[in-house]
């Protein structure tokens, strides 16, 4: 016997906002046999804008036969004895639905189970929304797991950060979707990976507050996905060469507003050395952001450095004692706008 029916929640409901994070440099090193260890050591930043996860449970009032429950999906879904459903909608920074990237979230909640951090036979409904476009190198693949995830943790009250975070870190690695991401998240505001691999486990971050102004762009006809550039050899050699150069000479000095000038600067010979510069799609961004900024006038206050691995970029502040001016972001991004080229003010967090 099927009965038809709504899903009844109950009280609690958890919501979640995680920035995102933006990797100026970086090395490839997905070689180790477990997981967790294995990442990225880099340098990079997190942003106010990002993923925010709302996650409820559904109540299921099956007197042992099998509901069929609606939560807001196109499709319902069928409840066994077993496990209970999971309901995942994700929508784009323009509020439509992306049909095709609930994946990674169930493989989350099916982890979780797995770790008796959640129910087997509960059942959940997940929305995710996101403020960044997907594969321009903001890291929303990892923002939207760590949100979900810690939004399960504020549901339940189950478990540590830590947990949640080294499992967010192992489904970015079994997707290809990341390498660093979750690390540079758990350190927070601007971020160097000293050790790859999972917070917690072999991974090693710190993370200095840096709350500046800034400007991502990107071009919204050009996407790259990060196996893309991991998966190929020659890729992951030149970008791991580059990247260990750069990440020794940013941890030879302590991690702090002090090191500013010099991130800059290693993010700026990393991008040279690894030869993501030299791809047309981002030569011509950069080129055409870099043509705006001396139109401006605003050329002595700003530096331009690439998102890895968008075609993407940012606009930093060349020092961090003159912070860009919202106005002066503001005349950069219509710019932009008139050129068809997407832009987003945020701060660094």
């Amino acid at each position: 016997m099927h009965l038809i029916g709504l899903p009844m929640y109950g009280k609690d409901m958890s919501d979640t906002l995680i920035g995102g994070h933006i990797t100026l440099l970086f090395t490839v090193e997905k070689d180790g046999r477990l997981l967790r260890n294995q990442g990225s050591r880099g340098a990079g930043f997190n942003v106010e804008h990002g993923v925010r996860a709302t996650v409820s449970q559904i109540k299921n009032h099956n007197n042992g036969q099998e509901i069929i429950l609606s939560a807001g999906s196109s499709l319902d879904k069928k409840i066994d004895s077993k496990n209970g459903k999971i309901e995942v909608s994700v929508f784009d920074m323009h509020g439509q639905e992306m049909v095709d990237s609930t994946a990674i979230y169930i493989d989350l909640v099916e982890e979780l189970r797995h770790a008796k951090l959640l129910k087997n036979n509960n059942s959940y409904s997940i929305i995710v929304n996101l403020d960044l476009p997907t594969s321009q190198g903001f890291g929303m693949s990892a923002a939207g797991l760590v949100a979900v995830a810690y939004a399960f943790r504020e549901l339940t009250g189950k478990g540590l950060a830590g947990q949640y975070l080294r499992l967010c870190h192992r489904i970015e690695r079994m997707h290809g979707s990341g390498l660093g991401d979750v690390l540079g998240i758990s350190a927070g505001g601007v971020e160097i990976r000293l050790q790859a691999g999972a917070p917690g486990a072999s991974g090693r971050a710190l993370g200095f507050a840096c709350p500046q102004q800034i400007l991502l762009v990107w071009q919204p006809s050009e996407k790259r996905h990060t196996s893309k550039y991991i998966d190929d050899a020659e890729w992951q050699n030149k970008i791991t060469l580059a990247g260990q150069r750069a990440v020794n000479n940013l941890k030879s000095e302590s991690w702090g507003h002090s090191q500013w000038n010099e991130i800059l600067k290693q993010s700026r010979i990393f991008a040279q050395e690894s030869d993501l510069l030299d791809e047309p799609e981002r030569k011509h961004l950069l080129s055409t952001v870099r043509d705006i900024v001396r139109e401006l006038e605003l050329q002595t206050k700003v530096s331009i450095r690439l998102c890895m691995l968008g075609v993407s970029l940012a606009i930093l502040p060349r020092e961090l004692s003159k912070p860009l001016k919202k106005e002066e972001l503001e005349l950069i991004s219509k710019q932009l706008d008139s050129l068809d080229i997407g832009s987003k003010m945020t701060k660094i967090s």
